[in-house]
């Protein structure tokens, strides 16, 4: 509510609420420390389980995370109970976790309870298939871009390669898709309110999407599914004798790929706040940008309109790679990193090229000639003083106040990025393995409410019937 009056330009009452959400985030930080010295099973149970306040049904440990709460997420109550959440309460540590779920299961050490499938039902399995799935993917497209990228002639020409970077496309957006549309699993506790009106209001699948699309690395993969389409469309439907527009979009979208797979660092406490930092560096390169496009269209204007005057052909219709603009801002945007091209601004400086207007109106891969003029080398002094000197150092400045700011809140930030690992992998199966259990899941959901119209509520049934999807659920 705080930032809607933002919106308004009311700062007065704008900074009244922000005290007094600060001093309510105080409060319940105090509750919650005095609770957990008392009782901290049933603190760690408080904190997830969703309560109806003003007909909304939320939880304290959602709510903070939506209102960027990183003081209250980064308590030990919070993230232990994240903790047992990750490695669902199999052990406290990575070394333990493996050694209670994987090395029990595999018959190298002897333990009572089998915990193999409990293991792999974790949220930290599911990161670590899914990821593993993702870097093969990766080295396989990889291979099919640098060898197999041939002309389409039928199916027989896709090789094995394409199939599997085809196949983990269709397992992740559609996974994508339905964690995003679905609602949240809610925790199960011995808290919860039983008889739950249908009427409390919770999150739409439109706020559910616009949160989605807010999220850094979602936009990394939307970005990467998008050019992947593309590129299958145009290599199945549009083929050129090069194929280099394919050739792009599939480069395009594999780097976004290899962006994405950072993403797997987050959970490391070491370099996660790293690529944190990252992150925030290219969230201010993307808003320092447009001061930087109006220096370089002033400069390149002026640049243009004196080595070739009364240029008419602004717009060539032989392509778009043919328009002036791309000649306009050629010269200013390398200037940034030090090239002068003093060389440039000689007459008839680009060869071949031709003063009569007809050959180079007619044949766009002949150049113009350019005229030489004094004032050129002035507008470049200059041009290159303030952008060198005055530009590059204020981005080296913003640059270096961010690391600070990263750096000084960077265990909470971790903690805090690490609360959406973890909520994301509960429910997410890697591709392209979901493409195998999610149907099975659906026959059976069908089977057993089938199966509860025939024989009723019949609890013994249900026990079975939910023991047996859960087995699925762990492969």
């Amino acid at each position: 509510m705080a930032y809607k009056v933002k919106s308004t330009k009311d700062h007065s009452r704008y900074d009244d609420m922000i005290k007094q959400a600060r001093i309510f985030e105080e409060r319940s930080l105090y509750l919650q420390s005095k609770l957990y010295e008392e009782n901290a099973e049933l603190t760690m149970e408080l904190v997830v389980t969703e309560f109806s306040v003003w007909n909304i049904t939320i939880s304290p440990l959602e709510c903070a995370h939506e209102n960027m709460m990183l003081d209250f997420i980064s308590q030990t109550c919070c993230q232990r109970y994240l903790n047992k959440i990750w490695y669902d309460d199999i052990g406290g540590s990575f070394i333990g976790v493996l050694k209670k779920g994987l090395l029990t299961g595999c018959g190298c050490c002897k333990q009572n309870e089998f915990l193999l499938p409990k293991f792999i039902c974790s949220p930290f399995a599911r990161f670590g298939l899914h990821y593993a799935f993702f870097f093969v993917v990766m080295v396989c497209y990889s291979a099919f871009l640098l060898t197999e990228l041939d002309f389409f002639d039928g199916i027989k020409s896709v090789e094995i390669y394409e199939w599997i970077v085809y196949t983990h496309l269709l397992g992740d957006v559609l996974e994508q898709c339905r964690h995003v549309v679905l609602k949240k699993m809610k925790f199960p506790t011995n808290l919860s309110e039983s008889n739950e009106s249908e009427s409390l209001i919770r999150h739409s699948w439109l706020y559910r999407v616009k949160n989605y699309l807010y999220n850094f690395w979602n936009i990394l993969d939307v970005t990467s599914y998008i050019l992947t389409v593309t590129a299958i469309f145009i290599r199945f439907f549009k083929q050129t004798t090069t194929n280099n527009l394919t050739r792009r979009f599939y480069s395009l979208s594999l780097f976004t790929m290899y962006m994405r797979f950072l993403h797997i660092i987050l959970v490391e406490r070491k370099l996660g706040p790293k690529i944190i930092m990252i992150k925030e560096m290219v969230k201010e390169l993307l808003r320092f940008i447009g001061i930087l496009l109006v220096f370089m269209m002033g400069v390149g204007v002026l640049y243009h309109a004196n080595m070739y005057p009364k240029h008419k052909d602004m717009w060539n219709p032989a392509g778009w790679t043919y328009w002036r603009i791309w000649k306009i801002m050629y010269i200013p945007y390398w200037q940034i990193y030090g090239f002068n091209f003093l060389d440039s601004f000689d007459a008839n400086s680009t060869t071949p090229c031709t003063t009569i207007q007809s050959e180079w109106e007619s044949n766009p891969d002949i150049e113009r000639c350019n005229r030489y003029d004094w004032v050129l080398i002035v507008i470049a002094a200059f041009y290159m003083l303030i952008s060198n000197l005055l530009l590059v150092n204020l981005v080296i400045a913003l640059f270096s106040f961010r690391f600070r700011r990263v750096q000084e809140n960077s265990e909470k930030l971790w903690r805090y990025l690490r609360y959406e690992v973890i909520m994301d992998y509960r429910t997410i199966i890697p591709a392209p393995l979901n493409l195998v259990i999610r149907p099975i899941m659906l026959c059976m959901s069908i089977y057993r409410k089938l199966k509860r119209c025939r024989h009723g509520n019949d609890v013994h049934n249900q026990e079975n019937d939910r023991e047996f999807i859960y087995f699925l659920a762990c492969f």
